[in-house]
């Protein structure tokens, strides 16, 4: 295994160190549409099916987590401060037709080892599990050019974050604004209206409270804790939640453009109030209510994200709200090479979510939720292609959180991740 990952981190670095040219040189075609081309199967504008393509996205990454002085003792018992797994390991495919339908999906590769876990001292190995990362039909209305019905299991669009591919975002995880939601996958549908010109996209999604984690452990319920990723995926009998959200694109020239975004969520879970369904699950937003507006501007080499959170009645604890914000700076050095930072800030008595953080919740004993948190993410890509830079790519990142609970430092600390991606 571990001569694997450093096979595969010398071929991926010696990928992104070729010159710019010996990558993309001028009058040939990208390696990376030719990989994309091999994995048409089947097209022919002139059947009822016009194109059938395969998809593959992986992930394998690695955390290692440094609580500062005397937080050293806040390792669980068991654990190290170090973690890998595979992240994300989905085959697919897309289908179209000439009648303006698409079908997609993900299936998740089983049997890969994900993050371990920690209870009473023992270390618990987990693996992922054959089943439905997404899988949806979309049809275009032919009678309003830009408006599409979709439905089926997909990813919900909240906060800047969320509105980005998991092949796109410029850090390892996402921020603690956007993870505390916990969004998955989930069952829905969604009406979505995107402008001719792409600067005005309105969607409004209504989706299931229950998902499947992308692993197999005793704390997911139902059937995912018995590894039955294929059934009990539908989980309405814990009610729904909605959102509903618009982008406005401006200014736009060939350096750049400005963007204003506003997404609004509601979750109708019965959770609130002391009205939970014994034994129900719980995959909503975990707040009942969630405002998210984004201002991002792009001009040439710096794209600038801005992102005001703010999240009312806590479901998992004493009703209490929280606001943050999101600072996030990228940089590109080299046409092969993004540098990115990221300010999290978040305040809220008992709201903020430290648990949202991927190893920080798995390697440490501190509590989910605090009083606030601050935390500071520097980190580098370096992608195989400049022209298609999702495709391949290795990513560093450090990020140093603080946080306090009761009027008291509570957790501070480093956390380094690595990841390897690619998405095909």
């Amino acid at each position: 295994m571990k001569a694997a990952v450093i096979s595969a981190l010398a071929l991926a670095g010696s990928a992104c160190a070729a010159p710019v040219d010996m990558l993309t040189a001028p009058g040939s075609t990208d390696w990376v549409e030719s990989v994309k081309k091999a994995l048409v199967v089947y097209e022919n504008p002139d059947s009822f099916i016009t194109k059938v393509n395969l998809i593959t996205r992986q992930q394998w990454q690695m955390g290692i987590v440094q609580p500062n002085g005397s937080n050293r003792h806040f390792i669980k018992d068991g654990a190290t401060p170090y973690n890998d797994e595979f992240r994300r390991n989905w085959i697919g495919a897309n289908i179209y037709t000439r009648t303006g339908t698409q079908f997609h999906t993900y299936v998740r590769i089983g049997g890969l080892p994900t993050r371990d876990t920690y209870t009473a001292g023992r270390t618990r190995k987990n693996y992922s599990y054959v089943g439905f990362y997404d899988i949806w039909l979309k049809q275009n209305i032919p009678a309003v050019k830009g408006l599409t019905l979709r439905a089926g299991k997909f990813a919900p669009s909240f906060t800047s974050d969320f509105r980005t591919s998991n092949a796109s975002i410029p850090c390892v995880e996402r921020s603690y604004i956007a993870n505390q939601f916990a969004l998955d996958t989930n069952w829905g549908v969604e009406v979505n209206y995107t402008s001719p010109d792409k600067r005005n996209i309105l969607y409004l999604q209504l989706m299931a409270n229950d998902r499947a984690s992308s692993s197999c452990n005793h704390a997911h319920s139902d059937k995912y804790s018995r590894g039955e990723g294929f059934d009990g995926e539908f989980g309405w009998e814990d009610k729904c939640f909605a959102i509903i959200g618009g982008t406005h694109k401006f200014n736009v020239t060939e350096s750049g453009y400005h963007a204003i975004s506003g997404e609004y969520a509601h979750d109708f879970n019965n959770a609130y109030h002391g009205r939970r369904k014994p034994g129900a699950n719980n995959y909503g937003i975990d707040f009942k209510d969630a405002i998210s507006l984004g201002y991002e501007i792009k001009h040439n080499k710096l794209t600038f994200t801005t992102n005001l959170v703010a999240a009312f009645e806590q479901q998992d604890g004493n009703g209490t709200n929280n606001i943050g914000l999101q600072l996030q700076p990228v940089y590109a050095i080299h046409p092969n090479v993004d540098l990115v930072f990221r300010y999290n800030g978040m305040t809220g008595r008992g709201a903020c979510k430290l648990g949202a953080d991927r190893y920080i919740c798995t390697q440490t004993n501190r509590a989910a939720w605090v009083d606030s948190l601050h935390a500071f993410y520097l980190g580098a890509n370096i992608y195989a292609s400049a022209k298609h830079k999702d495709a391949a790519k290795i990513m560093f990142g450090a990020e140093y959180t603080t946080a306090r609970k009761d009027g008291k430092d509570y957790y501070n600390g480093w956390e380094f991740t690595t990841a390897l991606r690619s998405n095909f």
